[in-house]
């Protein structure tokens, strides 16, 4: 379910699962323009990443944006909540700006312990048909009435309005200042520039596209790429696989036990 205003939030998706039955395996956490917050009411989120050693578990895993995707390890059941957050989302709930989480896979409780084990007991206690409720009287009951800076915020609501076909050109002509100015603005807000955080929100723009079974070519033509094989090149880079691939792979994910 997604919030578009909660209390002064915006951008806020709330996904509740419960998956049982699938064959132990791994999942990919695809490079994404939000932060993430996952809590598992289970045994702990397993993850790794290309950065890391080996795996961790997490309880509440906050994941700021990145560029490469991370992988979930999984013995065939998961349970718990994802809330994908907005820069305005991190900055209300969290008071901290979106840059500071860029890249970074940390426990909930290293930025507000009492907020992490009050959603993680909350959740644990809720229905499951009433997770997606209690995740948002949460964040309604913590969002700050502070904003992001308002000017790099602009910049960052006008890539995602225009799903990432926007230049660093355009966002100049737009806010009258130099390339240079604005990409320091985007980056102490965002820890990202303009030209990258563009490219993810494509990126995510033509994810969603083509796992809704719009045709390839038809998907780089209208999602700003130069032609097929540009998007191609893109969803390598990002994931480590071509879109075909990519789409197979994730169909293949939490496939029943006994289909492998």
């Amino acid at each position: 379910m997604e919030f578009r205003d909660l209390r002064g939030l915006t951008g806020v998706t709330i996904t509740p699962y419960d998956i049982d039955g699938a064959a132990p395996g791994e999942h990919l956490g695809l490079p994404s323009a939000s932060a993430t917050l996952v809590v598992d009411l289970a045994d702990g989120l397993v993850l790794s990443s290309e950065s890391t050693r080996g795996t961790t578990a997490f309880r509440c895993c906050l994941a700021g944006m990145h560029l490469r995707p991370v992988t979930i390890h999984h013995d065939g059941s998961q349970h718990g909540v994802q809330l994908a957050l907005s820069p305005t989302a991190v900055r209300a709930i969290l008071g901290m700006p979106f840059g500071e989480l860029t890249g970074e896979m940390i426990e909930l409780s290293q930025v507000n312990t009492d907020f992490a084990r009050r959603l993680h007991e909350q959740l644990a206690h809720a229905r499951p048909a009433g997770r997606t409720q209690v995740c948002a009287s949460a964040l309604a009951a913590i969002a700050a009435d502070t904003t992001p800076a308002f000017d790099a915020q602009t910049a960052w609501d006008v890539i995602a309005r225009r799903r990432g076909q926007v230049t660093v050109a355009e966002l100049v002509e737009l806010s009258g200042w130099s390339a240079r100015y604005l990409t320091k603005l985007f980056v102490a807000e965002f820890g990202v520039g303009p030209k990258q955080a563009a490219r993810l929100a494509r990126f995510d723009a033509a994810r969603a596209a083509l796992e809704s079974g719009l045709p390839a070519a038809a998907v780089a033509a209208d999602y700003g790429y130069a032609d097929q094989p540009h998007m191609s090149r893109e969803f390598t880079e990002l994931t480590g696989f071509a879109p075909g691939a990519l789409l197979a792979r994730r169909a293949a994910e939490f496939s029943p036990a006994n289909e492998r």
